[in-house]
């Protein structure tokens, strides 16, 4: 009786907690189940005061996150020591109070001792962290003295939340940090954990977010109202798209297997895009055999989408799309606008000249056909006289003979319009480069010091022993990103080289992973890239030397105008 009195008693002692959480040596994943099933906070209403409160709050909670010894070493379940202190919180009356609760709430994870290895942010940081909000104006002075001695005593050693990724450039790697994937409607407490997470990863890892249109300080409290009257599942995916969007990076995407799997969505089975002039045309089939004979065809411009025009339905999409630039941002939306709820679509549109409009079906993604089309050929001869590199295709085996292959051709084609599938892509550097030169610098996060990243690091073409020595025309479009962006800034370093297409994506540099409540997983560009003399290439892509825009009739005749422009320059 004894021993069971004993056990039970261990056991309720185990499962109670402070007010504002546990002791310092609790294993968050063990013991702290507290908010398993839900936060139960109750919101009020999100008054100008609200939100002022909320958005101090994140910054407050992800400062600590990153910064305080005790909640940087994991030691406690920061999301849910977040709800434990919410209730209370929401309900301070002044700015007055509010400090004081912060202040307390701080206090309780532990005193603050000197630390003496604090290393100092370099002076010659490419970009350094950004706490304005630490303010001494707008905070009462035992806050502001409290946050201030948690920054200049900040933990330097391993964080539980983050390391740098040695096997990915040492950009940032987030660890430990719950899905919640069982939530398919996260409650408001974790929808708000969202936001939380999501902007303070961006706001001490991203290394582009001087770069975005909307101060990145103004973002949490913008997106604050979406976040919190999210009425259901698509609208907590909208509000979470809506975020991502304005760090203004193509990298950035979400994607949620469970939400998916929750949500029903249509496509047709055929893909559009957009041309210069913002014109939408359907540039290929998916499935040729689920085309409508009554819809368009390949090269037909589409007008209207469920009898709107298609500039409104970009216009309402664009806000959430995550993408660097005018043209990656219609990319990602052509892979949408015609996608929607229902199993049909009506589309308006012009084929030959003569306006038609149709009913036609739509199908779910696993009716459809999304392997991987592409012929497998890598290299080959055009006209006897030009080589073709499709670079998606490109393999290690191929690469080790090109330099004997391309002796007996005048003039060389790069297609970097897909990306490098296979191999890195800068390994073909030594078969076009006769110098090692710098063609890139990278900056990298400061996991010690969050928010800054460090000086910039050289990226070099590598020499080759038998080059090629004739001209090479480089293609590019909308499509190009990340590495295949990166490539083209090695290769273009040939002075006999020249880039022609369009506007590339803008988003250079390895990706961050991020993982957010309802089992969302989404991205960003975890590093710095930009030229050698520091120009950036994030947002702005690779510039080409002639700009080549697909038509309406190139695409209605199935040709490849870039392709025929760089076959144009090299026959000359």
């Amino acid at each position: 009786m004894k021993r069971n009195f004993i056990l039970l008693l261990t056991i309720i002692l185990s499962c109670v907690s402070l007010c504002f959480g546990q002791g310092k040596d609790a294993k968050v994943k063990v013991i702290d189940t507290a908010y398993n099933q839900g936060s139960n906070i109750v919101f009020p209403e999100l008054t100008d005061q609200m939100s002022e409160n909320l958005d101090l709050l994140g910054r407050v909670w992800g400062f600590l996150k990153y910064h305080h010894p005790a909640i940087a070493q994991g030691k406690y379940n920061w999301d849910y020591e977040l709800f434990r202190m919410l209730p209370g919180y929401l309900q301070v009356p002044n700015q007055k109070e509010r400090d004081a609760y912060l202040v307390k709430w701080i206090q309780h994870y532990g005193r603050i001792s000197v630390n003496k290895e604090v290393v100092l942010v370099d002076s010659n940081a490419v970009l350094k962290p950004d706490l304005r909000w630490i303010n001494p104006e707008q905070l009462s002075p035992k806050l502001y003295n409290l946050l201030m001695k948690v920054y200049e005593n900040r933990w330097q050693k391993n964080n539980y939340y983050v390391v740098a990724d040695v096997f990915n450039a040492n950009n940032a790697k987030f660890l430990h940090e719950e899905s919640y994937a069982n939530m398919y409607y996260p409650d408001e407490g974790f929808r708000l954990l969202a936001l939380y997470r999501y902007w303070n990863m961006v706001q001490y890892f991203f290394p582009y977010r001087n770069l975005t249109d909307t101060d990145w300080n103004l973002v949490m409290r913008e997106c604050l109202p979406s976040f919190l009257d999210a009425s259901d599942t698509l609208e907590y995916i909208n509000a979470c798209k809506r975020l991502i969007a304005k760090c203004d990076d193509t990298h950035g995407s979400l994607y949620s297997e469970s939400m998916m799997t929750y949500l029903k969505y249509f496509r047709t089975p055929f893909d559009v895009r957009f041309l210069h002039n913002d014109t939408l045309v359907v540039g290929s089939y998916r499935n040729p055999e689920k085309i409508d004979n009554s819809g368009p065809k390949i090269g037909d411009v589409i007008t209207h989408i469920n009898h709107l025009f298609v500039q409104q339905l970009v216009d309402s999409l664009a806000p959430l799309v995550a993408a660097s630039n005018h043209q990656a941002k219609l990319r990602k939306i052509s892979s949408i606008i015609t996608s929607g709820w229902e199993d049909s679509v009506c589309i308006s549109f012009v084929s030959q000249g003569i306006i038609k409009e149709a009913t036609i079906p739509r199908f779910s993604f696993y009716d459809l056909n999304y392997v991987d089309t592409s012929d497998g050929l890598c290299y080959r001869v055009i006209d006897d006289s030009i080589g073709y590199i499709s670079m998606d295709d490109l393999t290690a085996e191929v690469i080790k003979t090109l330099s004997d292959t391309l002796q007996h051709t005048k003039g060389l084609i790069i297609d970097l319009r897909e990306y490098p599938q296979k191999v890195f892509g800068n390994s073909l550097s030594p078969i076009i480069s006769n110098q090692s030169i710098s063609f890139a610098q990278c900056s990298k996060p400061i996991i010690e010091n969050p928010g800054a990243f460090g000086r910039k690091s050289s990226s070099y073409t590598v020499k080759g022993k038998k080059y090629y020595s004739g001209r090479i025309v480089i293609l590019v479009d909308e499509n190009t990103q990340s590495q295949s962006e990166f490539c083209a800034m090695s290769f273009r370093t040939n002075p006999k080289s020249v880039v022609i297409g369009n506007t590339t994506a803008g988003a250079d540099g390895n990706i961050t992973s991020i993982t957010l409540p309802g089992g969302i997983q989404t991205y960003f560009s975890g590093l710095g890239v930009y030229y050698p003399d520091g120009t950036e290439t994030q947002r702005v892509g690779i510039i080409p030397d002639i700009y080549v825009w697909p038509t309406v009739r190139g695409i209605r005749e199935g040709r490849d105008e870039i392709l025929e422009k760089a076959l144009e320059i090299l026959s000359r």
